[in-house]
């Protein structure tokens, strides 16, 4: 089985098999990306999974669970699966084909993350040891008193008086009051609290409300902490480590049905180390890279942010939530804070005009319209949305080997006939939305659109569409776009849920904020 990382198809595809008790040897893309080329050959074929009983190819995940529940149908005449498996393919010679066989390379070595630094650590009060700041962040989550206040007909969710946390810490830490009021100032100035409107310093007293960092701007995804310690200088390495921390938590839900379970996902212990991690992007400069490495850098932060806004702040199901989702779910990057529109239209798509919209993401005095690309790479949009059956082999992006792994994932993209169906008899072209939305990336007219479509598409697909062009008048109609994604037990989105604060007609007037 030739396979990725994080690829839900794979994941699919390998419980089919251990279900039924079925080896298997997988060659992974992710580890040995040297093996692309023999998926290729061998296969004709960019998309993972595919899958060879010994020399035979069977295809990707949805062939290989048809052929199994095949099987399945023949237990009571010919035994169990497994059986099936004795007969056909343990007995028979193994592979002989070099291309079958493991990379003799090493691995890919996966991105080490710089030590941390003293500016990580917190000193615990009335004693000589110090935790990290996600370590008393955890602590303060998990103990600390907080409600709703409010104050003048405005909600302020998740807060706490400064005098309940004043007799929290005492209480929690073995404090007297004005120890604890010293704590609570040293936990403001590393930004663990801090005032609802950041207009004080933390005191004792009713009249003033605080709040954990973690809950004070749940629009920015990533501010679970105020990042002061180190940064990698290889902003890429930081991406894909953090990536694939988010992505073994993905791996740890999946569920029987082969989708990932966002309710388990937001419980693994290991979810929170990510929410910290990530914060590290706050101080990332992307004005210093050049082309390649911030068209790579966007496009995977895009990615994963997708991913951990899944689980942090639900799944939009209505137009509208989609809207909503895209425009104001956001992320900070470089101290600079970026919805999804504003990374994709305003950056990768240098700040063209978004479908269906008015306006541009940046306006001209947007200093944010510097870091916008050139010229547009119509590429951008097979690695940022991904609506075939299977996944491309490239999920993450280099700066090195950026013009490649867009070829590749283009080509693996429009193979798909769920993506791009070119139909002979009929003379028509059926493609994905994405090509309507973005028709102006791709080429300057829909009648020039099959032309410009030729360079993404190879062998019999391609050669069909080229007898098409020259005969000429091709109708070209799209899919209806498929919004549903490979999650169960997902929150639903609202936009309410991104604001730390709410008006409210039901709250009650007092004299505290």
């Amino acid at each position: 089985m030739f396979a990725i990382h994080g690829c839900q198809f794979c994941i699919r595809a390998k419980e089919a098999l251990k279900k039924r008790g079925i080896p298997y040897l997988e060659i992974n893309l992710s580890t040995h990306p040297d093996k692309r080329s023999s998926l290729l050959n061998l296969s004709d074929s960019l998309t993972v999974p595919q899958i060879f009983f010994n020399e035979t190819h069977i295809g990707g995940a949805v062939e290989l669970i048809q052929v199994l529940e095949k099987w399945d149908e023949e237990v009571e005449s010919k035994g169990t699966p497994f059986k099936r498996y004795e007969k056909e393919i343990k007995s028979m010679p193994d592979p002989t084909d070099p291309r079958l066989q493991p990379s003799t390379k090493d691995p890919v070595k996966e991105a080490v993350a710089p030590p941390r630094g003293e500016k990580d650590l917190v000193q615990v009060p009335k004693s000589d040891d110090s935790v990290t700041v996600l370590e008393m962040t955890k602590r303060l989550l998990r103990t600390m008193p907080i409600s709703d206040l409010s104050y003048r007909g405005k909600v302020y969710k998740n807060s706490i008086t400064g005098e309940k946390l004043t007799n929290y810490l005492m209480e929690q830490f073995k404090l007297t009051e004005d120890e604890a009021v010293q704590f609570g100032l040293y936990l403001n100035k590393r930004q663990l609290i801090t005032h609802v409107t950041g207009d004080h310093e933390f005191t004792n007293t009713s009249k003033l409300y605080f709040r954990l960092q973690a809950h004070q701007s749940p629009s920015i995804l990533n501010t679970y902490r105020i990042w002061t310690d180190r940064v990698d200088p290889d902003s890429l390495a930081i991406a894909s480590r953090v990536s694939k921390s988010l992505q073994k938590v993905f791996d740890r839900a999946v569920g029987s049905d082969g989708n990932v379970n966002l309710s388990t996902a937001a419980q693994d212990p290991e979810y929170e180390r990510f929410e910290e991690e990530i914060c590290e992007l706050q101080n990332v400069d992307l004005t210093k890279m050049d082309l390649n490495t911030k068209t790579a850098f966007v496009i995977n932060v895009y990615n994963l942010m997708i991913k951990y806004a899944q689980i942090k702040v639900g799944v939009p199901s209505t137009n509208l939530q989609r809207v909503a989702f895209f425009n104001s779910v956001s992320m900070n990057i470089g101290g600079e804070v970026f919805s999804f529109h504003e990374l994709e239209h305003g950056i990768l798509r240098g700040n063209a005009l978004p479908p269906y919209a008015f306006r541009k993401v940046f306006s001209p005095v947007d200093k944010r319209l510097r870091l916008s690309v050139e010229k547009v790479d119509p590429r951008i949009h097979f690695g940022l949305n991904c609506g075939a059956r299977s996944c491309p082999p490239v999920k993450k992006f280099s700066a090195t080997d950026l013009n490649e792994e867009l070829r590749i994932v283009s080509l693996a993209f429009c193979e798909a006939d769920d993506n791009v169906m070119v139909d002979e008899s009929s003379h028509s072209l059926t493609c994905n939305t994405i090509f309507k939305w973005y028709m102006n990336d791709f080429a300057p007219s829909i009648a020039q659109f099959p032309q410009a479509l030729l360079k993404y598409l190879k062998g019999v697909k391609k050669e069909t569409l080229q007898k098409m062009i020259k005969k000429g008048n091709i109708k070209v109609k799209f899919y209806t776009y498929d919004w549903g994604s490979d999650v169960s037990n997902s929150r639903d989105f609202f936009t309410s849920d991104l604001k730390s604060d709410q008006y409210s007609l039901k709250s009650v007037l007092c004299t505290s904020r």
